[in-house]
């Protein structure tokens, strides 16, 4: 019987996605400030996010020992050391950056789903979550001017 999916884990992670929502919303305004706040809030809360999706890897090689624990591990620590190259750019180029690796998260959690015992649950929000967030980045990338 494959595991229940957990009421709070799918909680926390559709409210993880209002900001990415909000800052799509606020690309529209007629405010060049606030577009550009706009994009910042996007990009630097994107980044955080990419961070906290290779995190997960560690826990899982944590409590896995053994398959695949060290490909885990390694990629663990792979988006937040992306991540924070990418926090050095102006947000006008990182927002397809942070769309980009949002994807690449998403494809490296498929993967590891196909060769490992990751909860159904789990991948099923994943593919909502990452479809909202990619969403919005690319709603404020098209917003923000290329100089912003």
């Amino acid at each position: 019987m494959p595991p229940k999916p957990n009421k709070m884990a799918i909680i926390l992670g559709w409210l993880g996605v209002l900001p990415f929502v909000l800052a799509g919303m606020i690309s529209f305004s007629d405010d060049p400030a606030l577009v550009l706040f706009s994009a910042e809030l996007a990009s630097r809360y994107g980044l955080s996010i990419i961070i906290f999706l290779g995190a997960i890897h560690w826990g899982w090689a944590m409590s896995d020992g053994n398959h695949g624990a060290s490909v885990r591990y390694l990629w663990s620590i792979t988006p937040a050391l992306i991540a924070t190259l990418v926090l050095f750019m102006a947000p006008a180029y990182s927002l397809n950056i942070v769309i980009g690796l949002l994807v690449m998260c998403w494809i490296i959690d498929m993967l590891f789903h196909l060769n490992t015992a990751m909860p159904s649950w789990y991948i099923r929000l994943r593919h909502g979550l990452t479809f909202v967030a990619v969403c919005s980045v690319a709603t404020v990338s098209v917003r923000v001017p290329i100089w912003g």
